[in-house]
């Protein structure tokens, strides 16, 4: 029956990789690098764990529960699962994700190109405008829509980026200058893979992956399997690009740490790799990155809303809200959509990176009470960050992340959900055992009452 099966796994897998590889994917590790310089390495291994392997996970943990992103809570509250997934659809979506790649377009595939006597204001709404005409476009057929990314588009990416790194291995701008990233380089690289957004949109993306492999004709275990190896192929293509242009920034440390907006950084990046051919094929990447991303974004923002709401707004018309919603937010501009995003980011990945974590144990700690009790405790923590970015809280903020151990560092949420988790477990098993006490005398006054 699948004739193609191998071909559907290839188109698959670059799908996938094509979905997480976006806007953020690409001007994020060039700046990680130069800020880290010599460090450059341990930033890295700090960004490849949010980069990559929290997605990887997120993906497996979404193949565990045949495909369906709705199953994540069931361990605890179902409400819970849905309401986790709406919100990450809005902020991977039409809030900040998808805006992002077209600003990131128009920044760095056309605005370098142009005179300064060009009105850039005029440009950046007319490249918006016709990035989400072609969204709509490859998006608006469901059925055609990993044909077009994984088919076509992925593999020409796939290409070019890797044409680049090698000119940047043959070619180097410069060597690494010391480090100016305050307190761990570690933490520095793993909190910048945050803005990604791929580890929590893993949890999501896959799911459509996984639609999308089964309108092939792949019965669940089958299509299990598929979405298995799609994880590990996109998680290896991640992995290159990620080492990569975390090289190419810290290659060129000395002349780029001068550069405040991430996008010029790159662009001039380009320029120094690569001379002018470097910059045309700087734009033709972030073109194909990002015009995928949003393409494949958009489906999963509007499968999802449309099997939510049982069809009472089709999928075309959940396509159309995605993309003119992300047009208007696009106008804000990169550097702007990314200080909107990060107090979202910070507050959502705790919670996120919890959950998988506990799917990904789960046949050796499973209890439905530990599950709650690890959740409810990363909520908490979840809001203690919350208070960070209000300046009436901030200091209770700081205070209890002083307390928590690792709360500096990033990982202050650990602590709690492993109390959490405790305290669910034992809850759990009391309970139970006062089930098991009751049982017998219940049963005791049945029968003494039959014998009346």
């Amino acid at each position: 029956m699948h004739s193609n099966k191998t071909r559907d796994i290839l188109v698959a897998s670059l799908t996938l990789f094509a979905m997480f590889l976006g806007a953020g994917n690409l001007i994020f590790p060039p700046y990680v690098g130069a800020q880290a310089g010599q460090g450059w390495l341990i930033a890295c291994l700090g960004f490849l764990m949010t980069g990559v392997g929290l997605p990887l996970l997120g993906t497996l943990t979404i193949a565990k529960l045949d495909g369906d992103p709705n199953r994540l809570f069931e361990n605890g509250w179902m409400w819970m699962g849905r309401a986790l997934n709406m919100l990450i659809l809005l902020a991977i979506g039409p809030l900040f994700a998808i805006p992002r790649t077209a600003a990131t377009t128009c920044e760095l595939s056309v605005l370098p190109f142009l005179s300064d006597s060009v009105n850039q204001q005029t440009v950046f709404i007319m490249v918006c405008s016709l990035f989400f005409i072609i969204t709509y476009l490859l998006s608006v057929s469901e059925s055609k829509v990993m044909d077009a990314i994984g088919g076509i588009l992925a593999p020409v990416l796939v290409v070019f980026l890797i044409i680049t790194i090698i000119l940047s291995i043959v070619r180097p701008i410069g060597k690494p200058q010391a480090s100016v990233v305050e307190g761990s380089i570690f933490y520095y690289g793993f909190s910048s893979g945050y803005q990604t957004m791929d580890g929590i949109g893993s949890l999501v993306m896959s799911g459509a992956i996984a639609a999308l492999v089964a309108q092939r004709g792949y019965q669940k275990k089958e299509a299990k399997g598929i979405l298995r190896i799609c994880a590990v192929v996109a998680g290896l293509l991640l992995a290159m690009v990620y080492g990569g242009y975390t090289w190419i920034g810290a290659s060129g440390s000395g002349a780029l740490r001068g550069f405040t907006e991430r996008t010029a950084m790159l662009s001039h990046a380009s320029m120094l790799i690569g001379g002018h051919i470097g910059k045309i094929m700087l734009a033709a990447i972030i073109f194909f990155a990002c015009i995928t991303t949003a393409s494949g974004l958009t489906v999963t923002f509007a499968q999802y809303f449309c099997r939510l709401f049982k069809n009472k707004l089709s999928y075309k018309v959940w396509v159309l809200i995605c993309v003119g919603f992300s047009f208007f937010i696009s106008l804000i501009g990169v550097e702007g959509i990314i200080k909107l995003s990060v107090p979202v980011l910070e507050i959502i990945y705790p919670l996120c990176i919890v959950v998988i974590l506990l799917h990904q144990a789960e046949r050796f700690i499973f209890s439905r009470g530990s599950f709650k009790g690890a959740v409810v405790a990363s909520l908490l923590y979840c809001l203690i960050l919350a208070l960070g970015h209000f300046s009436a809280t901030q200091s209770i903020n700081e205070a209890i992340l002083d307390f928590l151990p690792l709360g500096k560092d990033g990982f202050g949420y650990l602590l709690p959900s492993a109390m959490g988790f405790a305290i669910g477990s034992t809850l759990e098993r009391f309970n139970k055992q006062q089930g098991q006490e009751q049982s017998p005398s219940s049963q005791t006054k049945g029968e003494g009452k039959a014998l009346v």
